[in-house]
């Protein structure tokens, strides 16, 4: 091995040296996005380079105390060759020296990632090298992918200007409603008060967190039979102000639509009682947004505004949880709904290099680079990607995370009842469905990213 220039890296009172055969360019660092499960020497990823780089700490990787950020002498060093896909994060650049051949000593320990001891003025420079250095490292081996403009460059055009809508069933037909008018999804298993002269459609009166909600079945709204089901839900709606709960029979998905696929009836909303229809691969789906809810408030208004009826039975919300059920494998699992943030069909990740096996890879979602988790991997079972299998975005300590399921099965409000705490790493609870018939194990996901990334 032949050195003939290297960089001087300072760390406080010590000195390194890395070959400039190593290193592209030197700049300030800039925006690093935290891997929620990752070695404890990799700080994240950044856009360096024209591509999306492991952003890896010198002083982690010698076992210091970790780089200040925030310090204006710290630097990201741009890697050549093999090294290209990761970035090296150092505390404070001093100089580029050419090396005289005869006040550097080389040393031949195959173990050691120091290489060489060079006497440069008054400094010990210990010269490190970097491919033995992030051998240390479990690695993970990926193909980068070519960002342009921080976005990263795929095959296909990023969607943007989407809309998310929840899919439901009635009968045998598909409706969406817009989530920008959907405060939330209860259990149609509830006691409700009648209203005096109402007519068939008004199912009646709920009671939630002090609010009297009119519930309309939108079934007999859209004239199709009611099937009475423990996967009946009421879609607690609010526009302008108002709130009322649209009875169906099952809720099927969440997704996203680009503007293209999203065709408006404009004049016919009040003829044909929808928005308009989605189109969803070879099917077409009827949405409900704003203005049918407009409608459906108008068509009821007496009811919806009248308050003046005494709730024989409220039920405490403040004793259930929302829940988001999903299948791996044939068997049931469940997220607390308050962390999830969307729910996409599933694309192929690209994978990250020096990342814990628990990372399948990174997608891009409008731009923004989200970590894939596989869940698979964690409850150690073999997963098989299907044509219909969804990813389930979370928002975890401030940055979103990605999980591929098998499907999205169901999203219910569960009782603390119906909740039993066992004894296990990951699956903390088991939800007690349908009075047993049904168990749902409950995932700690914050506990998973917790325990994933002290590894």
């Amino acid at each position: 091995m032949q050195i003939d220039e290297i960089l001087i890296i300072k760390n406080g009172t010590e000195s390194f040296g890395i070959s400039t055969e190593d290193i592209s360019q030197i700049s300030r660092v800039p925006n690093i996005m935290p891997l929620p499960i990752k070695p404890h020497e990799v700080r994240g990823l950044s856009a360096v380079g024209g591509n999306i780089a492991n952003v890896l700490d010198l002083n982690m990787l010698l076992q210091m105390p970790q780089v200040d950020i925030t310090d204006e002498k710290s630097r990201l060093l741009t890697l050549t060759n093999e090294k290209s896909t990761n970035a090296l994060l150092v505390s404070e650049v001093y100089n580029t020296v050419e090396i005289d051949k005869k006040k550097i000593e080389y040393i031949s320990r195959d173990d050691d990632s120091i290489v060489a001891i060079y006497k440069h003025e008054k400094f010990i420079i210990q010269i490190l090298s970097l491919t033995s250095l992030f051998n240390k490292v479990k690695r993970v081996e990926i193909k980068s992918k070519v960002i342009n403009e921080g976005k990263v460059k795929v095959d296909e055009v990023i969607k943007e200007n989407s809309k998310r809508f929840l899919i439901f069933k009635m009968e045998n037909e598909k409706f969406a409603l817009e989530l920008d008018y959907l405060r939330e999804i209860i259990l149609a298993d509830i006691q409700f008060t009648e209203i005096s002269g109402s007519d068939g459609e008004i199912v009646g009166l709920i009671a939630l967190r002090d609010d009297l909600i009119t519930v309309v079945d939108l079934r007999m709204y859209y004239k199709f039979n009611k099937k009475v089901s423990d996967k009946n839900r009421i879609l607690i709606s609010i526009i302008e102000n108002q709130t009322i709960g649209l009875l169906i029979d099952e809720i099927l998905d969440i997704r996203d639509f680009v503007d293209a696929d999203i065709d408006y009836m404009k004049e016919e909303v009040e003829k044909n009682k929808v928005a308009g229809v989605l189109h969803d691969k070879k099917s077409l789906i009827s949405f409900l947004d704003d203005k049918v809810l407009k409608m459906i408030l108008k068509e009821n208004e007496s009811y919806v505004d009248s308050k003046e009826v005494v709730i024989q039975s409220q039920t405490n919300d403040e004793n259930s949880s929302e829940y988001i059920l999903f299948e791996l494998q044939a068997k049931e699992y469940a997220f607390e709904v308050d962390i999830v943030a969307e729910i996409i069909d599933y694309e192929e990740s690209t994978g990250v290099v020096y990342t814990n096996d628990s990372i399948d890879g990174i997608i891009n979602i409008r731009g923004q680079i989200v970590p894939i988790v596989s869940l698979a991997n964690i409850l150690n079972i073999d997963m098989i990607f299907k044509g219909d299998s969804k990813i389930i975005v979370c928002n975890i300590d401030d940055s979103k995370v990605g999980f591929v399921v098998d499907n999205v099965s169901d999203i219910l409000s569960v009782s603390k009842e119906e909740i039993i705490s066992q004894d296990d790493e990951y699956l903390t609870d088991v939800l007690h469905l349908d009075s047993g018939r049904r168990l749902v194990l409950k995932m700690d996901i914050q506990k998973i990213i917790k325990q994933k990334s002290s590894l």
